[in-house]
């Protein structure tokens, strides 16, 4: 494991970088956001990410970062547990997008490291962001022949929403160009289907005939249109295919292929948010002054469905533990 110091923030709090590395592959974390700041696969970073610590703090995409108490959008900003209404931040109109000021704008605490792993702690207070009860969570990043893995685990002190993961956008090129000519492959038969604000409408359409139909690999440009800017909604995964994870039987949820390497996904979780970067424009540029393009990048991001919380999903009580293993894997071609 290796370690450097990444910046420090206004209040004068060191953040650091940490690094595992094997003979195929090296992964960065720091411990602000829990991000994965590098993912080097045969010598290519595949991820997203910017050189300074003040380019993180000025993103709006949350490259990387590890995104709780509650990911993706929760309608109008509340919801109600047990007979009471909770409000969250706005910060994606009137709706609350991960978790408000969340998880990835935190300083985490690395608790245990080694040459393979990187293991960082929060605890997210009663209040914070609106949420009730205090919440201790863990994320332990394991460095895999060539990929890594991501154990999320969080207690709370009393009942919560919780529904975690990870932000990290992948372009198998390296950045600089567009995805749009990858293959994506999701076993999915149905996505939530979402209408304003990106907020689900309480619809799982099949795929069949749609450009969510990924069920086959698909070049991404195939599925845009003047009409369909790109992807950005949550697969209800159906899966066939299992792979062992760190002793554990994860499904196959997705894979992505680009001319000499295929990123594997797999997961224990219901659902993968793809999103293709619509919105990736703008400051700050990716690391070595990349500027950052739509459609530069993809998520696919591992999780319960988008606003479970109010549709009686993902709530948590003192005694409960959350936990949740993914797994992002590459092999060459």
């Amino acid at each position: 494991m290796k370690y450097e110091t990444f910046g420090k923030l206004s209040g004068g709090e060191t953040i650091g970088k940490y690094t595992v590395e094997n003979e195929n592959c090296s992964l960065s974390v720091m411990n602000f956001g829990a991000i994965v700041t590098d993912f080097c696969v045969y010598g290519r970073n595949i991820v997203g990410g910017f050189d300074t610590l003040s380019d993180y703090l000025a993103d709006n995409s949350h490259q990387g970062g590890t995104i709780g108490r509650v990911a993706n959008r929760v309608a109008d900003a509340k919801f109600t547990m047990n007979g009471k209404e909770y409000n969250l931040p706005k910060n994606n109109g009137k709706n609350c997008l991960h978790g408000g000021v969340g998880f990835d704008r935190r300083i985490w605490e690395v608790t245990e490291h080694s040459k393979d792993r990187i293991k960082l702690e929060y605890t997210s207070s009663d209040g914070e962001e609106g949420f009730p009860s205090r919440l201790d969570v863990s994320v332990t990043y394991t460095l895999l022949e060539c990929g890594f893995a991501i154990e999320y685990k969080a207690i709370p002190d009393g009942m919560t929403p919780i529904a975690l993961t990870n932000h990290t956008y992948f372009n198998l090129d390296g950045l600089g160009g567009t995805i749009e000519e990858h293959k994506v492959q999701i076993f999915a038969d149905t996505y939530t289907e979402v209408g304003e604000g990106l907020i689900p409408t309480g619809n799982r359409p099949e795929v069949t005939g749609t450009p969510f139909d990924l069920r086959e690999p698909r070049v991404i440009a195939d599925c845009l249109s003047e009409s369909f800017i790109g992807h950005d909604h949550n697969f209800n995964l159906n899966v066939k295919e299992y792979g062992e994870i760190l002793g554990n039987k994860l499904g196959l949820g997705a894979v992505v292929e680009n001319s000499d390497l295929k990123l594997s996904v797999y997961t224990d979780q219901p659902g993968i948010q793809f999103y293709i970067g619509n919105f990736l424009g703008g400051a700050p540029d990716f690391r070595g002054g990349v500027p950052r393009v739509r459609h530069g990048a993809l998520c696919l991001e591992t999780q319960t469905e988008p606003n479970c919380i109010n549709h009686g999903h993902g709530f948590y009580d003192k005694g409960d533990i959350y936990t949740h293993l993914t797994a992002y894997t590459v092999e060459k071609k």
